[in-house]
């Protein structure tokens, strides 16, 4: 079939085009696997040498062992674990961190308006630095303050 329609698809299988778009994603693919592969490899070899090093040196020394990142995660703190291990139990029914003295409740609170009052004070601000009207209102209030004063009474 001379006149084969499909040819003249953008869709068609057996446009040579096309079989170049599909060989050259299927050879992505082929390198993303090898890559893949070979990082599971790489790994897999860190892994190894690890329980070599940690099968080889003595438990008792620190002083040889690797940093890993990961240290923070089984360091425990001083006593910390014990206290969690018995509020978690039931135990210990309440923490002191938990239960707050009425003065310190009472300044977290001063200290939060006061930060509110703060912010409000400084919004306000930003908001007369950047409004022009405000800027000529602030002139003719000072304008009208001097005239005020030469005028005598």
């Amino acid at each position: 079939m001379a006149n084969d329609l499909n040819l003249l698809k953008s869709w068609n299988p057996k446009l040579v085009r096309n079989r170049k778009k599909v060989w050259e994603r299927e050879q992505e693919l082929l390198k993303e696997e090898h890559a893949f592969k070979q990082r599971q490899r790489e790994i897999q070899k860190e892994r190894e040498l690890d329980s070599l090093v940690n099968a080889s040196r003595d438990g008792d020394r620190t002083g040889d062992r690797k940093k890993t990142g990961l240290e923070w995660m089984y360091d425990t703190g001083a006593g910390g674990s014990e206290s969690n291990q018995e509020y978690l139990l039931g135990k210990k029914k309440l923490d002191s961190s938990v239960i707050k003295s009425p003065q310190t409740e009472e300044t977290d609170k001063s200290k939060q308006q006061q930060k509110q009052v703060q912010k409000q004070k400084r919004k306000k601000a930003s908001y007369d630095m950047d409004d022009p009207m405000s800027k000529v209102l602030k002139l003719q209030g000072s304008k009208n303050k001097i005239s005020k004063r030469r005028t005598p009474k």
